[in-house]
């Protein structure tokens, strides 16, 4: 791989990049501004792209066409879904699909499929890696609403197989399917989508954002 691409929402969700980024420099496009540099020898752009799935969209077209990427990986937090997950688990998303979207509507018209896969090789690369830590594969659904409901939590679960829940993920592995760019997913847990769901990403956003930046940069490192 040449060039990495790396989108979050949010800019906490970068920090672990920035801290560690070499040879920083800024190109500014669609009113956001993108960071070129390197973390070894591999070299990478990433941005904020702001919260939302057209956000995350324009955001992705934007760097696919612009920096030429090879590969693209979506980092931050999410809701957990699965009853197993723990705060700071990690879920990798083999597949991303959405929760406000008709799927007989996605699979009738274009992109003719409900879900998106996310790319073997980093997938595989990242358990090999960190095969110690609380990580694991899973549906990865994504909707432009912060879910903070006992009751919508049990009906994403239920309704959609969905292992965690956040705001841009199917929209960036969306993009990179139309233009055959190998995509992953990396959410860390911040909350559970639940009653608790404000006052658990307040305490944990910041830690969770962090740790999922900190893997990402270790996983750039080995590619």
């Amino acid at each position: 791989m040449k060039v990495i691409g790396i989108i979050a929402a949010m800019d906490v969700e970068l920090e672990a990049i920035k801290n560690i980024v070499q040879d920083e420099k800024k190109v500014v496009i669609a009113k956001h501004t993108f960071y070129e540099g390197s973390i070894g020898d591999e070299k990478i752009v990433f941005v904020d792209s702001g919260v939302g799935k057209v956000n995350a969209a324009l955001i992705t077209q934007a760097m696919i066409d612009h920096f030429k990427v090879d590969a693209v990986i979506n980092t931050g937090i999410a809701g957990g879904l699965d009853p197993s997950l723990k705060h700071m688990s990690v879920v990798l998303g083999e597949s991303l699909s959405y929760h406000d979207f008709d799927h007989d509507l996605m699979k009738r018209f274009y992109p003719y499929k409900d879900s998106f896969s996310g790319d073997e090789r980093l997938l595989s690369l990242m358990e090999d890696v960190f095969s110690e830590r609380d990580l694991r594969r899973g549906n990865i659904i994504t909707g432009d609403q912060f879910i903070s409901s006992k009751e919508k939590q049990l009906q994403l679960r239920e309704d959609f197989q969905g292992t965690c829940v956040e705001m841009e993920g199917a929209a960036i592995a969306h993009v990179c399917d139309a233009n055959d760019i190998p995509f992953l997913g990396v959410r860390s847990i911040s909350d559970f989508a639940d009653d608790d769901g404000e006052e658990d990403y307040e305490k944990f956003e910041r830690r969770a954002a962090v740790l999922a930046g900190e893997i990402v940069v270790d996983l750039v490192g080995r590619i």
